[in-house]
């Protein structure tokens, strides 16, 4: 569909969310040998010719390749690449990253290598971490001395490395598709949500769902589990309506499956995992240091009377649908979620055509607490994000005109709880520039060959400069 192409070509790190059976003890490998020596670092030849442009100008992106991605240099003013800047080769299409807090160090997982990326500089150290297929995270362990890298393939590779040099520190097959990963606060384990996926045939390449999402918690020092719970109330991923058929292709066919994504994230304050079901109105908190997991109904905020007379009311079910996604992001102070999503539906007519119908969410203030509504803004929006700073959420959508479409992006102000300004043609993205001051970007594309892309103040949200060109960068989102 028109909506779903536009958003892959625009924001690659938003990855087709998969999900598999009773879960089984994970099978945890030993890590591999280490070097006795880092390897030497990398860098792009001496002898580069100028730049017109200063060097702060630029921000990394990646660019799409027949059959290579890389990652480049781009000016915020012109839209082409630095030639102060070699493109460093990166593997095909799935790739994941990380900035670090120094706001100069880039960590990025493609083609089973880690690359160390001094921005500033451009110099990199690689390494090989034996990870392949879907990579869904790095992350910085809390001091930044690790980092954890993580896979989506069912069998689910987890690694811990060695910051500065990449070398393994630990490794194990956790025997699920993870999805999610923070270090604890303390920086001692590793907090791990995924689902369960189909591992062979045409059901691993649907992505079909063959059991429940599970969580775990996992030590830092070898990988070896701690804690692990199934999360049976939760939907993720993609289940037949026919269990009892074989899966075909057809499975792609309108009607044929349903597809759940919850909206699932960190709390920032502690080791604590927020889900906000994606096929019911319900919040499941994971609490990691109690070893415990609950759940409460999403509820509108009412007052005693209220609350009083809803006891004796009954309850309606909705009609199960052929989709629902959602998103959720967390404000810095772990008070409140921030949730977007859309239901998608396939209606047959009386001609025997189908006809896709979908249904937005809004954008939703939930409270973490107690699971109220505190808020619930008109809005076709279907993706969120924060901005650099945290004081604004952008919420993106996308309008139907012809083939491609357009995007469009309201900013709802955290701090007056109110939507302040409704850009239209741009897909708003945070990153950084080579320095490390932050930027915004947005990209679409209008036709298979034709991208336009633009720069924006993060200040004020005004437009600095604009281009367009025959393919889509990846920016990398940096809030």
């Amino acid at each position: 569909m028109p909506k779903i192409r536009c958003i892959l070509i625009v924001a690659v790190y938003l990855g087709i969310l998969l999900s598999a059976c009773a879960p089984a003890t994970p099978a945890l490998t030993s890590p591999p040998p280490l070097s006795s020596s880092p390897p030497k670092p990398t860098s792009p030849p001496a002898t580069l010719a100028p730049t017109a442009e200063p060097i702060n100008v630029g921000m990394p992106a990646i660019e799409y390749k027949d059959d290579r991605n890389e990652l480049l240099v781009i000016s915020s003013v012109t839209g082409k690449p630095l030639d102060a800047f070699e493109p460093i080769p990166l593997g095909q299409n799935f790739y994941s990253y990380a900035f670090a807090s120094d706001e100069r160090t880039l960590a990025l997982v493609s083609n089973g290598k880690l690359y160390l990326i001094d921005l500033p500089s451009w110099q990199y150290r690689a390494s090989d971490v034996d990870l392949h297929g879907w990579l869904s995270s790095v992350v910085y362990s809390p001091d930044e001395t690790l980092l954890a890298l993580a896979s989506g393939e069912p069998d689910g590779g987890l690694r811990i490395v060695d910051a500065k040099s990449g070398e393994i520190k630990a490794s194990a097959q956790i025997g699920f598709s993870i999805r999610n990963v923070r270090f604890t606060n303390d920086g001692n384990a590793i907090m791990v949500y995924g689902p369960h996926l189909a591992g062979t045939g045409v059901a691993a390449n649907a992505g079909i769902s063959v059991g429940v999402p599970k969580t775990a918690l996992f030590d830092v020092s070898d990988l070896s589990l701690l804690w692990s719970v199934d999360l049976k109330g939760i939907r993720d991923g993609t289940f037949p309506k026919n269990a009892d058929e074989p899966i075909t292709q057809d499975i792609y066919q309108p009607g044929a499956a349903t597809h759940y994504q919850p909206g699932i994230t960190f709390d920032p304050t502690s080791d604590v995992l927020y889900a906000v079901h994606g096929d019911e109105d319900k919040l499941t908190t994971i609490d990691f240091a109690r070893r415990k997991v609950s759940t409460v109904d999403i509820h509108i905020q009412t007052s005693w009377l209220d609350q009083f007379m809803a006891m004796t009311a009954g309850v309606a079910y909705a009609k199960g649908m052929d989709g629902t996604s959602k998103q959720a992001v967390i404000s810095p102070d772990g008070k409140f979620l921030y949730v977007v999503g859309s239901t998608e539906t396939f209606v047959q007519k009386s001609d025997g055509n189908m006809e896709f119908k979908q249904t937005f969410l809004g954008l939703q203030i939930v409270a973490i607490e107690d699971g109220a509504l505190i808020n619930n803004i008109d809005s076709e929006g279907n993706s969120v994000q924060l901005s650099s700073d945290h004081r604004q959420v952008f919420l993106t959508g996308w309008k139907n005109n012809g083939s491609y479409g357009s995007p469009w992006t309201d900013i709802y102000d955290t701090s007056s709880n109110s939507l302040v300004r409704h850009i239209d043609n741009a897909y708003l993205t945070s990153t950084r520039l080579i320095g490390g001051r932050p930027i915004l970007v947005s990209s679409y594309g209008v036709s298979d060959n034709l991208c336009y892309m633009a720069s924006f103040n993060p200040a004020d949200w005004s437009m600095v400069n604009e281009w367009h060109g025959k393919n889509c960068y990846g920016w990398l989102v940096a809030p």
